[in-house]
């Protein structure tokens, strides 16, 4: 057993990985990495949306190239994971922030639904760990961000399978954390509060007006303001900027109230 650690390498020589690249968090993560001076592989299922990105990054003067993933699947994630090693070198850093949301009633939703939530906000980030984890444990090195939310410990109604498996993914976290100890890699959670993204952008009007008040009437909207997805890209960087020697295991962020100006 060593106390001393490596220095942190520079972000050029540690490649990334980036799921749910194509909006939101995801896509801001992205671009923080790269802006940093990671090589970054973004992924997402809408592959199509990724060449922008691709080139924003690149007029920016980073390092990016773009690969379809579904994380539903186990052999497009393997395929995803070979991208980054094709193109940088090992992956040293992922950032697992796919989702999609469908809201609802627990009992209300259609069961392949709800299966088909757990599945894409729970399962694949295992495959993912499942997938890039041991290289890393093998080189001694790697940080793993995952986006959480704190509906994990604030249930939200109406928020369908998304809760449970969000609180789920906090405590697979909590427990390869542990798992991790002595290894040399690093997991930590950047926890989101509300986020302004395209999750839930597309409900009709009855069914936002329902989310609202039902938000509301369990106190859920105490105030109109949202985190910007770059709220969140912060603090990924953050987490996978820290120097050896520590680690910020749980990372929340959440939108700060408009300023009264009587306030009293």
């Amino acid at each position: 057993m060593s106390l001393k650690y490596p220095p942190l390498a520079d972000a050029a020589d540690r490649p990334a990985l980036v799921t749910g690249a194509s909006s939101g968090i995801g896509r801001a993560s992205a671009e923080a990495l790269a802006a940093a001076g990671h090589p970054v592989v973004v992924g997402a299922r809408r592959a199509d949306r990724l060449d922008d990105l691709v080139r924003t990054i690149r007029e920016a003067g980073g390092q990016a190239t773009a690969a379809a993933v579904d994380v539903t699947d186990a052999g497009s994630v393997a395929a995803f994971v070979d991208t980054v090693g094709e193109a940088y070198g090992e992956p040293e850093v992922l950032v697992s922030s796919a989702g999609s949301l469908v809201m609802g009633r627990v009992w209300e939703l259609d069961p392949e639904v709800f299966a088909s939530q757990v599945d894409i906000h729970l399962l694949s980030v295992q495959r993912l760990l499942h997938a890039v984890v041991p290289g890393m444990i093998e080189r001694r090195r790697g940080d793993v961000v995952l986006i959480g939310s704190d509906v994990a410990y604030t249930a939200r109604p109406r928020s369908g399978a998304y809760v449970a498996a969000k609180a789920g993914l906090e405590t697979m976290a909590a427990q390869a954390r542990k798992e991790l100890e002595g290894t040399g890699v690093r997991l930590g959670v950047v926890r989101p509060g509300p986020v302004m993204t395209e999750m839930g952008t597309e409900f009709d009007e009855a069914t936002a007006e329902a989310i609202i008040n039902d938000w509301v009437k369990h106190g859920h909207g105490r105030h109109p303001r949202m985190c910007k997805p770059a709220d969140l890209a912060r603090g990924v960087a953050t987490l996978v900027s820290t120097p050896r020697g520590a680690q910020i295991t749980e990372l929340e962020v959440q939108p700060e109230a408009p300023i009264e100006e009587d306030y009293k």
